[in-house]
């Protein structure tokens, strides 16, 4: 192997791990730098949701689409993400929590553009429930991951209710990709609509407060 070529081999494998260091490294510093500097903090004393301390990666979490293909995690940034986990036994508050995350995004008003919707879930969607989203919620993006996955998701969170269970709830992403607020989600339609109302006012805020995406 001449030097040339055992140079280009060299360099190409110092690009992979560099890509490789980036994919784990840069979005743990984000969310530490977002811990540190206290920036959801100050959201925080007047936020209705619960804050994820420290902040989660959203990427830390592999997620694919319907058809096994994984989604690039790069995708998911430059964009703030009402998420909602679907649990493995739905209830009333699966649809509700959908209608919310909608209801809100419309009440964005000019901010729409800004926000996005997700499902995650661990499982295979029925039938019945698939056909509900695609007439529904044609614009939400319906993801998959797998159990041990979401469940390592918040392992070094201090939140301990997040620590037993994951799904549902609905979850605040930034567009540096951190999960930074959570909150629960209501089989009772009248009690949904109103904490809605509560997401909508912390959404608003953090909105204002960052002009990015």
């Amino acid at each position: 192997m001449d030097t040339s070529t055992q140079s280009n081999i060299t360099n190409r494998n110092r690009k992979t791990l560099l890509i490789a260091l980036s994919v784990f490294v840069i979005p743990f510093l984000a969310a530490l730098v977002l811990h540190k500097t206290g920036l959801y903090q100050s959201v925080g004393t007047s936020n209705k949701g619960q804050l994820v301390m420290p902040p989660v990666a959203f990427e830390s979490l592999s997620l694919s689409d319907e058809h096994a293909t994984l989604l690039d995690p790069s995708a998911l940034k430059k964009t703030w993400w009402m998420v909602y986990v679907v649990p493995e036994s739905c209830d009333q508050s699966c649809n509700n929590s959908l209608y919310q995350m909608r209801q809100i995004h419309l009440a964005l008003g000019p901010d729409q553009s800004r926000v996005a919707t997700m499902l995650i879930s661990a499982h295979e969607l029925d039938a019945d429930y698939k056909d509900f989203i695609k007439k529904e919620f044609p614009n939400l993006t319906v993801a998959f991951t797998n159990t041990a996955e979401l469940q390592n998701w918040f392992a070094e969170t201090d939140n301990n209710a997040l620590k037993a269970d994951q799904a549902g709830y609905i979850y605040l992403v930034d567009t540096m990709g951190a999960v930074f607020m959570y909150y629960p989600t209501y089989a009772d339609e009248q009690q949904s609509i109103l904490k809605g109302r509560d997401l909508l006012k912390d959404l608003q805020k953090v909105l204002k407060l960052s002009k990015i995406g």
